[in-house]
C-alpha cells in the first residue's frame, strides 16, 4: 500500500486529526506501507505524534516501524522531528 501525503491529505497534513487518519490507515493494512511525503514539509509534531508515534500504544516498536513502513521523499528536518516524537512515546 502506498500513501502519498499530499494526495491523501490535500489541505491538512499538520493536525492531530490528519495524523489519526494516517494511523488508522496504517493499522488497517496487512501489507507493507510506503508513506511518500512527496517533498511536502510537514513540520508538525502533532501530526507525527498522532500518526506514527502513537503506534507505540498498539504495541509497535522500532523493528515494527522499520519492517512495516517505508518513508520516502521526506525532508530531513521532518524525519528528525518524527524520530524525536517517536522517542517520547517509547519507540527507540
Amino acid at each position: 500500500m502506498k500513501i502519498i501525503i499530499k494526495e491523501r491529505f490535500k489541505n491538512d497534513f499538520t493536525t492531530r486529526e490528519a495524523g489519526e487518519q494516517l494511523r488508522k490507515m496504517i493499522l488497517s493494512s496487512s501489507e507493507k506501507i510506503i508513506i511518500d511525503f512527496a517533498d511536502v514539509k510537514i513540520a508538525s509534531a502533532s501530526f507525527f505524534d498522532e500518526g506514527i508515534a502513537k503506534l507505540a500504544h498498539e504495541g509497535w516498536n522500532k523493528q515494527d516501524l522499520d519492517s512495516r513502513i517505508e518513508f520516502i521523499n521526506i525532508f530531513s528536518k521532518d524525519l528528525e522531528l518524527m524520530h524525536d516524537t517517536c522517542l517520547t512515546r517509547g519507540i527507540k
